[in-house]
């Protein structure tokens, strides 16, 4: 990267005809310097928090489920048109370019992960790792830097690993993917000997624990295709007696059960605190109101939502997909048909339905938000069934059924199926299983690609993409299945052979 932006640190420079050498050694009076500052517990608490912070910049690019449901068969872009969010819309079409002439979506997924990267490198800097307190902030500043570049890689490709606090103007060529991995990996080993586990009382300060860095890397390793890599720490996770599957599927998103028992780590949010409801210190989630039902105010299942702005619109196929498997309690609770809202409330109109299905794992809940973007509902990135499902995954590629089927079940049984089978298709049913219970969660895209399973099952057909799909679109075939870099990023970094533009832009 040509320019890294980072947290101001005050230079002083003091002329004088003679001074004393307490003259040339004054600190900032009100402030701290880099040197001295990363040592306290309190200090040391208020770096990592920040570290964390850039995951709330989501506004509206830096949603970290919508590239992974809108370009894969479980949802459509929606919105008011097909210019709402215009990146959102090419990317659901197969026709995204660099070029960002609008709202810059990528952009606003690009640059909040170098902010947590950035932030993280501070802290390893400059805290102390022989420091109780340090060597924790320590932790999880490797914690951070490894789930930024996950998103990243996953969508980008190799990136520029950077370890170091740069100086301005300082460039870092692109890695390859093989070798970003392998930091990704190096970061959440180190990340899982310094994090807290987790206990009865959940997540020390609500934020990473041992548990979330194992479920990562496991995740990490799936994507590589090590599968004994992947066994051995995922086992770790659930051998933790204080991680379990919610017994009510519809527990899982409720907003009042922030941090619950299958929740390894979740982006935290509020509606009280921040700037105004529109800046980048707004700490709310306006992303459950960018999904929610185009549509009035409305309660059904005791439970009442409010309108949004009709993003994420859940595809036919998904809705068919829950019925061919005969699977009422993930649909009723993952997706909702119009049908279903005009049934309790037959007034209603819709703004572009363009599927008829609405996402309803990201809705706003009434009583948790004051405003469109100052919404208390929490966004999970890391669960325990998708541990279960990875590990199902993983078994079954290794030859053993046994425990493929154990893990595949524990989810089924959950969700009131009857126990899956064994044989040739034991991976096919896995693959489906991880579609109908994570959908619309951000993984679907990704799963499809790193399966090789996107050309067959992104054809187009649900998409009202003028004949493009993944064969013959972008992100696709051409593509390597990857992103564009934002082009405002690439205009920064100039003509540099050390960081191209993926193929296929």
């Amino acid at each position: 990267m040509k320019k890294i932006y980072f947290i101001a640190t005050i230079f002083i420079t003091i002329l004088f005809v003679a001074c004393s050498e307490e003259d040339i050694t004054l600190q900032p009076q009100g402030r701290e310097l880099d040197v001295t500052y990363y040592k306290t517990e309190s200090q040391l608490n208020e770096a990592v928090y920040a570290a964390y912070d850039p995951l709330q910049d989501i506004i509206w690019g830096g949603n970290p489920f919508m590239w992974g449901s809108i370009t894969s068969d479980d949802a459509v872009a929606g919105g008011a048109d097909f210019t709402d969010q215009k990146t959102y819309q090419m990317a659901d079409r197969f026709t995204v370019t660099a070029v960002e002439d609008k709202e810059n979506d990528l952009n606003q997924f690009w640059v909040p992960r170098f902010k947590m990267i950035y932030r993280s490198n501070l802290i390893l800097k400059f805290a102390d790792e022989n420091d109780e307190f340090g060597k924790r902030a320590r932790a999880h500043a490797y914690f951070i830097k490894g789930l930024a570049y996950f998103q990243l890689t996953r969508m980008f490709g190799g990136m520029p690993i950077i370890d170091k606090v740069p100086a301005p103007e300082e460039k870092f060529g692109r890695s390859s993917q093989s070798d970003t991995w392998k930091a990704i990996e190096e970061y959440l080993l180190n990340a899982i000997e310094g994090l807290p586990e987790r206990t009865a009382n959940g997540d020390p300060q609500d934020l990473a624990t041992k548990g979330s860095a194992q479920a990562l890397l496991g995740k990490v390793y799936m994507y590589q295709n090590k599968y004994a890599e992947a066994i051995a720490i995922l086992e770790q996770v659930t051998q933790n007696p204080n991680y379990s599957l919610e017994p009510n599927y519809a527990d899982v998103f409720a907003p009042e059960n922030k941090h619950g028992r299958e929740s390894i780590f979740e982006i935290n949010f509020t509606s009280t605190d921040g700037g105004t409801i529109w800046d980048q210190y707004c700490n709310g989630n306006a992303s459950y109101t960018l999904c929610g039902p185009r549509t009035g105010e409305v309660t059904i299942q005791n439970a009442t939502f409010e309108w949004g702005w009709g993003m994420n619109q859940p595809t036919q196929k998904l809705a068919k997909a829950f019925d061919d498997m005969g699977d009422k309690i993930r649909k009723n609770n993952s997706i909702i048909s119009s049908d279903s809202i005009l049934s309790v409330s037959p007034t209603n109109t819709f703004q572009n339905a363009l599927t008829n299905y609405w996402d309803l794992k990201h809705v706003r809940r009434k009583g948790f938000f004051i405003s469109a973007t100052q919404v208390a509902q929490n966004i999970i990135l890391l669960r325990l069934s998708d541990v279960y499902l990875l590990l199902a995954e993983a078994y079954a590629n290794t030859g053993d059924e046994t425990n493929a089927l154990k893990y595949l079940n524990l989810v089924r049984e959950r969700a009131g199926l009857p126990d899956a089978t064994g044989g040739a298709d034991l991976l096919t049913k896995i693959k489906k299983e991880r579609q109908l219970e994570l959908c619309l969660e951000g993984d679907r895209y990704f799963d499809l690609v790193r399966w090789g399973d996107a050309v067959t099952e992104l054809t187009g057909e649900e998409y009202d993409a003028g004949g493009l799909n993944y064969s013959t679109g972008k992100p696709g075939v051409s593509t390597n299945g990857l992103f564009p870099i934002p082009q405002d990023e690439m205009n920064k970094i100039g003509d540099d052979p050390n960081f191209r533009q993926n193929p296929g832009y």
